[in-house]
């Protein structure tokens, strides 16, 4: 059974799919809280000294797995592109290093596809990182929401 737990999807999405020689972090377990290692980092500098930094009771270790899912994503996303000549170019564009970049850049010539690529590409990390919390046991729900005063 999965423990219903409040967290923001697209920042752990964020957090996995970073840059896994600099990235990961961890998840407040009590507030739902997602915090990049370099947040933690930032406040470890500033001298914030957690009782509680090492209970894993507290806290959920989040490892980035990398961007492989997200470019196979790219792959994907260039197949249901009916235009074949549009969809050369961003074949073209993924190829090497800046290709999430130039993706953008070239999609952005046609912001219908470009808003498409959006959703797809949201949907996707949102699934991976719902996955994620399912393998460590938990079940996202929403974080709640204060009115701003």
């Amino acid at each position: 059974m999965l423990r219903p737990f409040p967290v923001d999807l697209e920042e752990l999405a964020g957090i996995l799919e970073g840059d896994p020689v600099h990235g990961g972090g961890r998840i407040d377990l009590r507030t739902g809280e997602v915090w990049p290692q370099a947040a933690i980092d930032y406040a470890r500098e500033m001298g914030a000294d957690d009782p509680d930094d090492e209970d894993p009771d507290r806290w959920l270790a989040v490892w980035c797995e990398g961007s492989r899912d997200a470019y196979r994503d790219m792959e994907d996303f260039i197949e249901t592109v009916r235009n074949e000549d549009q969809a050369d170019l961003l074949s073209v564009a993924i190829s090497g290093r800046g290709a999430f970049r130039r993706l953008k850049d070239v999609l952005a010539r046609w912001p219908g596809e470009l808003e498409r690529w959006y959703a797809i590409s949201d949907e996707h990390q949102r699934a991976r990182a719902r996955a994620w919390l399912a393998a460590a046991g938990y079940s996202p729900r929403r974080p709640d929401r204060h009115p701003s005063s």
